[in-house]
């Protein structure tokens, strides 16, 4: 049974969130402006931004008049309070990059930037959250996006060998304990980014799907380059597969891992993969199979299709695969990106956000 301390705490952490975001909205507000905004209490709505200013997370603007009574104060967030940053890694027409992004709470950007690399390791990592934490007085979060899965805080199945078997969040966590850090499949983050960007707070669910052209050919040639590479099984099975696809899935405004992090990892669906002349009809043909598996299960309202299979007609004849085994009213819409990376970055940095709004409710619950 909750105590009434509890409720009242939720409630508070409830209000403090609105305001901030009735003021991210207005840029420049008001008391009474914030409270209409929010339809929380003119004296509750002061009592919150009284401690927001205390904080410096939200500053008092100038003195406004409507011409009869008293000034108001006005009040402006303070993008500036603090940062994320967010680093993720990447294989793009046969070149390995790591990319990193810095913004502001605002989500405006302050430095971005990419460069080529050999392959990512655990050093790479931390020298570059080393510069960036030098750099960035106000960096709290580090958002880190990688394209594999984490079991119990470990990188399982990783298209970079050297990241496998790591337990990179908490061993970064370790070396930076002052700043959050935080490690993310690719495809789920991706996912969380486009409901964030599209979806806004409604109760839905989406799933992102990713088939990169010559997905197969990487995984061969990490064979080739480490002919003593001890395999797991699941690894064998990947490598068998013609076409490497990966998913995230949201529902409600939460990524679904599933119990061992595992949930997007389709290209496991027991389909046969055969290896045709023809790799864009068996994409066709792959993902007509993974949507109809999907769609039962998630019951998504919308499917993002990314990667260098795809366009506007594939789309179409996909739609059309799928209609023959579901009915018109189950069937999700599905969108085509030409590109992944604007989702995945907006998804690290609203994973880095709420990690940072549940980091200052824990530091209140506790003071």
């Amino acid at each position: 049974m909750r105590t009434m301390r509890n409720d009242i705490t939720k409630v508070k952490e409830i209000n403090v969130e609105l305001i901030k975001s009735a003021l991210k909205k207005l840029e420049k507000a008001t008391k009474a402006q914030i409270a209409d905004e929010t339809d929380i209490s003119v004296a509750t709505c002061g009592k919150i931004l009284n401690e927001l200013c205390a904080s410096g997370e939200v500053l008092e603007d100038a003195i406004t008049s409507s011409g009869y009574g008293r000034p108001a104060k006005s009040y402006v967030y303070n993008g500036n309070f603090s940062l994320v940053a967010s680093i993720y890694v990447a294989t793009d027409c046969g070149k390995t990059n790591i990319s990193f992004r810095v913004c502001n709470l605002l989500g405006e950007l302050l430095e971005e930037s990419t460069e080529e690399m050999t392959k990512p390791t655990y050093d790479t990592l931390e020298e570059k959250i080393t510069v960036l934490i030098g750099k960035y007085e106000k960096l709290r979060v580090v958002s880190i996006g990688v394209p594999g899965y984490i079991t119990n805080g470990i990188i399982g199945l990783c298209n970079f060998m050297d990241l496998m078997g790591l337990p990179l969040c908490s061993s970064l966590q370790e070396k930076f304990p002052n700043h959050k850090i935080l490690v993310e499949n690719d495809m789920n983050a991706a996912a969380f980014g486009f409901y964030k960007e599209n979806c806004g707070a409604r109760d839905t669910s989406v799933a992102f799907i990713y088939c990169p052209v010559n997905a197969q050919t990487g995984w061969e040639k990490l064979v080739e380059e480490n002919p003593d590479l001890k395999m797991s099984d699941e690894a064998k099975t990947m490598l068998n597969l013609s076409i490497n696809f990966g998913a995230g899935f949201v529902s409600n405004g939460q990524i679904l891992r599933g119990f061992s992090g595992f949930a997007g990892e389709v290209s496991f669906l027991p389909v046969i993969c055969s290896h045709p002349a023809d790799e864009v009809r068996a994409s066709v043909d792959a993902v007509s199979y993974i949507i109809g598996s999907i769609v039962p299960i998630l019951n998504p309202e919308t499917i993002v299709l990314t990667g260098g299979y795809f366009d506007r007609q594939i789309i179409e004849e996909i739609q059309n695969r799928c209609l023959r085994i579901i009915a018109p009213q189950h069937m999700p819409q599905i969108v085509l990106r030409s590109s992944v990376y604007d989702e995945y970055v907006s998804g690290l940095f609203h994973l880095g956000m709420e990690e940072l709004s549940s980091s200052v409710v824990l530091v209140q619950r506790r003071a």
